[in-house]
């Protein structure tokens, strides 16, 4: 009856996840956060009650593993090196972004153990049923977005409108979608996601269909961002999909004729001026978040050497004038960019650490890439996740979880799946 209750809990906490994760990217992103830290902080007590411990395998472990030595490294870097948390407004911050990370290991805790005591196929499907049919919701509401544009009907107040060009090509491309995240950055990982979790879960046609109106929703995003997750995500498919090496070679000089003409349709076009005036911006440091990577990079090179390895404390870029001497008085929280996020907050030692736990799923992963569809789907998921966090820095948001929690469940469905099921 205690194995029964404990199923109930986990699998109803989990199927909640699936669905409320990528709100983080939302206006309801605290409501959501909080929502989620009562439900599995709770569900964490209970189950512990009933089974004493958790079990969980070698991915989910590293996972977790990765999360406490950032947490570890950075708790020294800020109590014992900087002395940055005498603040009580710093340290109230540092305490709550501890809370959400430990919201993380919980849940990954929870996935692990459901998981690898209680989950079937059929669980797992209907976990990944839900994840994608939550990342559909985001699709549904980004073509209403378009129609709202046009029709000027009622829609979310977003980040959509374009910016950092002359009026004419602001007036002429309109806007950004977003459809309900606050701004394309946010909703551009959740884009490339469904991407993973819809060739799991859809037939082959459907998946096609699905397959064109994302990449539309991604034109229309307008986000270097986004497109540039594209070059990449597209191109580490190319590079890792067992396709026959002769039918590679004629995929790529396909590709080349059909982007070399792209290029001549669309070299006048006023899209094409906004993105490359965008581009030169972020490789010139002329926009903020170049100035921000610049700035995080030069204040932390010049940093003592217990700094560089150790860092500067979790959550502490919030203070970075303070460390910087007021450098360009930048008022910014995170980097926007994960890797700079973890060397600034747990150093050189913090940074590397995640690099090899990184680098152990990513092997881990690999080994199953070629059993089934979900194999698959598990390494493009981890793939675009290191992708993202080129451009984004959410590793305490619901969405950061419920990704990992989807690699999980994708794994565990990948090795009880026949091999080369699609």
């Amino acid at each position: 009856m205690i194995h029964q209750k404990s199923f109930n809990i986990k699998s109803v906490v989990l199927y909640i996840l699936a669905f409320l994760g990528p709100l983080s990217a939302t206006f309801l992103d605290k409501p959501n956060l909080v929502l989620l830290i009562a439900i599995f902080f709770s569900a964490f007590t209970l189950i512990f009650i009933h089974q004493g411990s958790f079990f969980c395998n070698q991915l989910v472990k590293v996972f977790i593993i990765s999360y406490l030595v950032i947490l570890l490294i950075s708790t020294v870097g800020g109590f014992t090196v900087s002395g940055v948390y005498a603040n009580d407004e710093q340290l109230g911050k540092t305490l709550s972004r501890t809370v959400t990370m430990c919201l993380g290991v919980v849940i990954l805790l929870i996935v692990g153990d459901w998981a690898e005591t209680n989950g079937t196929k059929n669980s797992f499907k209907l976990f990944i049923k839900i994840s994608f049919i939550s990342t559909a919701i985001f699709a549904v509401l980004g073509i209403y977005q378009i129609i709202a544009d046009k029709l000027s009907l009622p829609f979310l107040e977003t980040r959509s409108l374009v910016y950092g060009t002359e009026f004419s090509i602001r007036e002429s491309l309109g806007f950004r979608l977003t459809s309900i995240a606050r701004e394309p950055n946010f909703y551009s990982p959740i884009l490339f996601e469904s991407l993973c979790l819809a060739f799991a879960f859809l037939n082959r046609n459907k998946f096609l269909m699905f397959f064109v109106l994302t990449l539309f929703l991604m034109f229309k995003t307008l986000s270097t961002g986004v497109y540039m997750h594209a070059i990449l995500f597209f191109f580490a498919i190319f590079v890792f999909s067992k396709i026959n090496p002769v039918y590679k070679i004629g995929i790529c000089v396909l590709f080349c004729i059909s982007f070399i003409v792209f290029l001549v349709i669309n070299v006048d076009s006023l899209w094409f001026q906004y993105f490359l005036s965008k581009l030169n911006a972020e490789a010139s440091g002329a926009s903020l978040r170049s100035n921000v990577y610049g700035a995080v990079f030069s204040v932390f090179s010049s940093a003592s050497i217990i700094n560089l390895l150790f860092g500067h404390g979790l959550n502490s870029l919030s203070s970075f004038n303070d460390f910087s001497n007021a450098y360009q008085n930048l008022n910014f929280a995170i980097s926007n960019n994960l890797y700079l996020d973890f060397l600034w907050d747990s150093g050189v030692i913090g940074l590397g650490s995640y690099l090899v736990c990184a680098f152990f799923v990513f092997r881990t992963l690999s080994a199953v890439r070629g059993f089934n569809k979900y194999g698959f789907s598990a390494f493009m998921m981890f793939v675009s996740l290191l992708i993202s966090s080129l451009y984004r820095s959410e590793y305490t948001t619901t969405h950061f979880y419920w990704v990992l929690s989807n690699i999980i469940i994708l794994y565990y469905l990948a090795k009880k799946e026949p091999r080369n099921d699609a």
